[in-house]
């Protein structure tokens, strides 16, 4: 399992519980692989934005060949969503916010409405606009063996500032969880015909700036938690067990 956030300390404590862990020196950062639970795991820091979550996860997954990948990390919750401070939930799918139409009113119109896919169809698997799906294998382990909820989580390039804008967001496009990740991750993987899943601890309201009302460390622990007990009943799960060989070239590790 490749196990990505955007920054280290949103690995910290995965890393802790790793056994046998070793660095080893990544095509995009530092890589630690280890053993959490009786689960083979590579983790490693992105970087910040778009272009970091999937040159990060290309060049690794191409490299290690993993059976699937998740992403963990922290995001803001929209007002609407029913979610606060230290919640995780899962992603169902990934909505890219920034490419398409920009309407005078600020309001986006997807790429669709352009005619053109931000992936075409491959394999089997459909053109891909603005909204791509997680694996719905490890969307059922997580909300049967977890209990996580599965929502829409968005991806920006910049933060949304202003908590009334953020639930216009929220109305507009029925998301929950806002990143600078997300969506680049699960397009690329989609890409690759790699299994991905993303798990977020909710450190703030969407457009809230003062830092007092944060709980990055509450989130922080909350989705590595998450992602440990996936990791740990990844070998008890038949849908897990389903998941065979990866879909990417890489070597063995």
């Amino acid at each position: 399992m490749l196990v990505l956030a955007a920054t280290e300390p949103e690995l910290a404590p995965l890393r802790e519980h790793m056994r046998e862990a070793r660095e080893i020196r990544g095509p995009w950062d530092a890589v630690t692989l280890g053993t959490i639970g009786r689960t083979r795991v590579a983790l490693t820091a992105s970087g910040i934005g778009k272009a970091n979550a999937a040159a990060c996860l290309a060049a690794t997954a191409l490299a290690l060949g993993p059976r699937a990948a998740v992403q963990v990390g922290i995001g803001g919750a929209y007002l609407g969503s029913f979610l606060s401070n230290g919640m995780v939930a899962a992603a169902s799918e990934e909505l890219q916010l920034d490419l398409g139409v920009r309407r005078e009113d600020g309001a986006l119109d997807g790429l669709d409405v352009l005619g053109f896919a931000a992936t075409p169809a491959r394999d089997g698997r459909p053109a891909r606009f603005n909204l791509v799906p997680t694996h719905a294998g490890l969307q059922h382990v997580m909300a049967e063996r977890l209990g996580l909820p599965l929502l829409r989580f968005a991806t920006l390039d910049a933060i949304t500032v202003g908590v009334d804008r953020g639930a216009a967001l929220q109305r507009a496009h029925d998301v929950s969880i806002e990143s600078m990740e997300g969506a680049a991750a699960a397009q690329v993987a989609d890409r690759l015909g790699l299994a991905f899943a993303e798990v977020r601890g909710v450190s703030n309201l969407v457009g809230e700036r003062d830092k007092r009302l944060w709980d990055i460390r509450g989130a922080v622990q909350a989705s590595c938690r998450a992602v440990r007990a996936l990791l740990e009943a990844w070998h008890e799960h038949p849908t897990t067990q389903a998941i065979r060989g990866s879909a990417v070239p890489g070597e063995a590790w």
